[in-house]
């Protein structure tokens, strides 16, 4: 209720003179702050009202930046992070995706990076259980809402995923069909398509000579994971994209199976291709 009278002060002309500024920056402070909180029904409000003060007239510099300092300074430690944090964080990218830049996503990568290393988490005693799974898949799902760069984090980012999947309980060395974290990372890759299924093909080539165990291996997970978006209802650009690019996949995997006189090679490019 205090959140919608602060969205509904905010409308009156009275409070948007120059004697008032002070005011109304710190009522929509306030929306910022909200944005973390673990009550639902708040944050709803705390969004609407601040995506209307954005749609209304442009924030000042001064004023978003003081106003993310504290969610920015929480999220430069990773035993800070929680995920009303993160789900806040989600809130403030779609409203002001323009304001970050890609350091975010650095930063954000460094953290994951801390998640597929259980043990040294354990120590740091500063989680909720569940949040071992609920903190990288939040994290995650940040990235499509990022400036455009996959470039930059296409391939850090299946490579991260794939080591936290590791660390399931359940995990083989092929690999898992489906994870929490590749379903946060779906909007990341249907953004990216191309990209995605250019560089998960070529990441099921293997060579025509002996492959290693665990090069095989590599493959294998690396097909499970194409297989797996190919099938997942809500990754239809990344199916389509694939529909697309049916030359290299067949290159890849039924034509490369020709090439090679290794029949466990054969056998699964073979595979790979009838099942993609």
């Amino acid at each position: 209720v205090a959140i919608e009278l602060l969205a509904a002060a905010l409308s009156y002309d009275a409070l948007k003179g120059p004697p008032h500024l002070a005011l109304r920056h710190r009522m929509i402070g306030c929306f910022f702050k909200s944005l973390t909180v673990r009550h639902e029904e708040v944050v709803a409000v705390a969004r609407d009202a601040l995506a209307a003060v954005i749609s209304q007239s442009k924030l000042q510099k001064e004023l978003l930046q003081s106003s993310l300092r504290p969610i920015l300074l929480n999220l430069a430690d990773y035993r800070k992070l929680s995920v009303p944090l993160l789900q806040g964080l989600s809130r403030l990218l779609s409203l002001l995706s323009n304001f970050f830049n890609l350091t975010l996503g650095e930063k954000l990568l460094e953290h994951l990076r801390r998640w597929t290393d259980p043990e040294a988490l354990a120590k740091a005693k500063t989680f909720r259980p569940g949040d071992d799974v609920k903190i990288p898949c939040a994290i995650l799902s940040l990235f499509h809402l990022l400036p455009p760069a996959p470039d930059k984090f296409l391939t850090e980012l299946v490579s991260v995923s794939l080591s936290l999947e590791a660390v399931l309980p359940g995990s083989t060395a092929l690999g898992r069909h489906w994870s929490p974290h590749r379903e946060a990372l779906v909007p990341y890759l249907n953004r990216h398509a191309k990209e995605t299924v250019s560089h998960l093909l070529d990441r099921i080539t293997l060579p025509a000579d002996a492959a290693t165990k665990e090069r095989r291996e590599d493959v294998a997970k690396a097909f499970r994971y194409l297989l797996s978006l190919v099938r997942y209802k809500h990754a239809a650009e990344v199916r389509d994209e694939l529909a697309r690019q049916w030359q290299p996949l067949l290159q890849r995997t039924l034509e490369a199976a020709r090439s090679t006189t290794e029949r466990q090679v054969a056998a699964q490019l073979r595979y790979q291709g009838v099942a993609l």
